[in-house]
């Protein structure tokens, strides 16, 4: 089954800033929902700028996914190598709008399970999507008052 999404935001942060966050894949655990570990693995091929791994526990079961991430001037590629979805690839677009906004876009497409394909219809993968930018907000807010400080 697939499932294609995709949810966009303007920030109130400058662009490089809103992109170092998203790049600092090892600080997902503190904003992304049931994470519970996110860590950086050796690069195993040259095709990825990064290999990565984040770890979720949701309703007492964990799972894990491994994925190449691509990092370019205002994306970030994400490819999924081994994990629950039968196929995922997904990126993190990064705009200016002006001094002072950025919209951010997370675009995904994936290919599940029927049984996972139920319960990710497209309200929980909306709600979820959101919930993680939320927490990315907040983190971001809560960084940005310490260095100015």
């Amino acid at each position: 089954m697939k499932r294609n999404f995709q949810v966009s935001r303007v920030l109130p942060f400058r662009h490089t800033l809103v992109f170092k966050q998203i790049s600092d894949f090892e600080r997902y655990e503190k904003y992304l929902p049931f994470c519970n570990s996110s860590r950086l693995l050796k690069t195993e091929s040259k095709s990825f700028s990064y290999i990565g791994e984040l770890e979720f526990e949701i309703a007492g079961i964990s799972y894990k996914i491994k994925s190449g991430n691509i990092i370019e001037d205002k994306r970030i590629l994400i490819t999924q190598i081994k994990g629950p979805f039968d196929e995922m690839k997904a990126s993190w677009d990064v705009e200016q709008v002006d001094d002072e906004k950025t919209v951010i876009s997370f675009k995904a497409k994936t290919e599940v399970s029927f049984f996972l394909g139920a319960l990710l219809g497209d309200s929980a993968i909306e709600k979820f999507v959101n919930i993680f930018l939320d927490s990315f907000v907040k983190d971001l807010e809560a960084r940005n008052k310490i260095k100015e400080n």
